[in-house]
């Protein structure tokens, strides 16, 4: 589920040793803990484009 460049752009670290940590992270801050992937990145994606929750979004991976 990682994508990195998308982090990175972010300045939020990005590695296969955090990516299960973070992939929680970010299902839990999207509203979508328990969904699967496809699900999961379909509410990201929505979160990316909206300027507002990308920045809450980085906010709460950055704390």
């Amino acid at each position: 589920m990682i994508r990195k460049g998308i982090f990175y752009e972010m300045g939020i670290p990005a590695s296969e040793d955090n990516a299960d940590e973070l992939e929680a992270r970010i299902s839990g801050i999207v509203g979508m803990k328990d969904a699967d992937c496809s699900t999961t990145w379909a509410k990201v994606r929505e979160w990316l484009e909206n300027p507002q929750l990308k920045e809450t979004l980085r906010e709460k991976l950055s704390s």
